[in-house]
């Protein structure tokens, strides 16, 4: 309840409150990070001693704060959820991916605070990482079935796959791929180890270029 106690509102860019949706009639955009701000992204997160994640994480923050006019933001982060458990967990089939909120303040703090209480916040949320969203959701202050927040950012790592990665494959076909979102903004950011690709994915009534756009500024205002 700590970090939750006092959320008495949902935090919802641009005002959509809907998280039930099927995730038709979503618009979609996606934009590479251009190789300039990709080193100094690098750069930042070695001097500071943190993973490119909690950068945008605090980037992130920063575009959800500016659209809610807010001085923090919530928004749903995703979990790969193998990192806690053990080694049958490690072993298991299937997907253990699981969202979780984090709260990250924006105001009255340099760039080098915010990096280090982003990455506090996400390392300490691993030990949680199974937890459920409905019980994050009852430890704010919303009341029943009022959306904590309606934003989400999904970090992963996108590296080419090995030769036992590529055997894995042998024989099976894939017969359809769909991505699809509840949220009505949904924000992919892809590590490929190189660079970084962003895809925003929103309802119909909001412009994925802009939402892209505007983390791409954050990004380039944190690492000026």
């Amino acid at each position: 309840t700590g970090m939750l106690g006092d959320v008495e509102e949902p935090c919802a860019p641009y005002g959509v409150l809907d998280v039930h949706g099927d995730g038709s009639g979503v618009a979609q955009a996606e934009i590479t990070v251009d190789d300039d701000i990709t080193a100094r992204i690098r750069d930042l997160a070695r001097r500071s001693g943190v993973s490119a994640a909690a950068l945008f994480h605090l980037a992130w923050a920063l575009v959800v704060a500016r659209l809610t006019g807010r001085d923090d933001a919530v928004f749903g982060t995703v979990l790969f959820g193998r990192m806690q458990g053990d080694a049958g967990s490690r072993r298991g089939v299937g997907a253990f991916i699981n969202t979780l909120p984090v709260r990250i303040a924006v105001t009255d703090r340099t760039t080098s605070e915010g990096l280090a209480d982003t990455h506090r916040l996400l390392t300490d949320l691993l030990r949680h990482e199974h937890a459920s969203l409905s019980l994050a959701q009852r430890c704010s202050g919303l009341p029943y079935g009022t959306p904590l927040f309606t934003s989400l950012l999904n970090y992963r790592h996108r590296t080419a796959g090995t030769a036992d990665d590529l055997d894995a494959w042998q024989g099976v076909q894939v017969l359809a791929d769909r991505d699809h979102t509840n949220y009505p903004v949904t924000v992919s950011v892809d590590d490929t180890g190189t660079g970084f690709a962003v895809t925003a994915q929103v309802q119909a009534a909001i412009d994925p270029g802009q939402v892209c756009a505007l983390l791409v500024q954050a990004l380039t205002e944190l690492t000026a």
